[in-house]
């Protein structure tokens, strides 16, 4: 099995990547998905949040106020305090995956697709680059700046002038807490460049699952 992660700062369209990955086979975990589970009532997260933030953070139907609880982390200075709750358990979930993944697949993509994989202060391991303890090859979707901004202007739905405003303002937030791309780059084995067309992305995406199945099948074979 060959273990991947796949980064990239916010608006990059790492999301994307990981979408057609999955589409052309691999296998892929998305780590905003797993946290999302992890924050329903009932889950691990749900309680500690709720703990440390108070009981503000609970909507009327029972639920997390993933909003509220984004401004008290971005605005307030509590992005810390939340991402230690919140990383530890997710990277114990994403490993637990991986090696699930590589018991029923020897020879699987095990995709991870993470905004924070490469500066999260929990990863486990020792050494400059203690995510290597967990991945094989990092894949990072770079993509200029201001197109990066238009589209989560796009995807956040901000109709009025008003909402892009403060859309925009929120994507300065999220994006002064990320590494950039230069230092994402720099430990990257793969870049992925997202600033052309859907079609050139999807051709840029297929070149890069051939090199990681075949990097994944000459594993398992050396594993025989």
């Amino acid at each position: 099995m060959l273990r991947v992660a796949l980064t990239g700062g916010i608006g990059s369209g790492k999301s994307a990547v990981a979408h057609m990955l999955r589409a052309l086979g691999a296998s892929v975990s998305q780590s905003d998905e797993v946290a999302r589970g992890m924050m329903k009532p009932g889950q691990p997260l749900f309680g500690s949040i709720v703990d440390l933030f108070g009981p503000a953070v609970v909507r009327p139907d029972g639920a997390l106020d993933r909003a509220l609880l984004a401004r008290l982390a971005f605005d307030e200075g509590r992005l810390e305090e939340l991402n230690a709750l919140v990383h530890p358990v997710v990277i114990a979930e994403q490993v637990r995956w991986m090696d699930a993944i590589g018991q029923q697949q020897p020879g699987a993509v095990a995709v991870v697709e993470s905004a924070l994989v490469l500066e999260t202060r929990y990863t486990p391991g020792h050494g400059d680059a203690p995510w290597r303890t967990r991945f094989d090859r990092v894949v990072v979707v770079s993509a200029e700046v201001n197109l990066r901004q238009q589209r989560y202007v796009a995807r956040v739905g901000a109709a009025s002038s008003r909402q892009r405003d403060e859309a925009g303002r929120d994507f300065q937030r999220r994006l002064a807490a990320q590494w950039g791309d230069p230092e994402r780059e720099a430990l990257a084995d793969y870049v992925v460049r997202n600033d052309g067309s859907l079609d050139a992305l999807r051709e840029c995406v297929a070149l890069l699952y051939d090199s990681l199945r075949a990097e994944a099948a000459d594993r398992q074979h050396e594993a025989m």
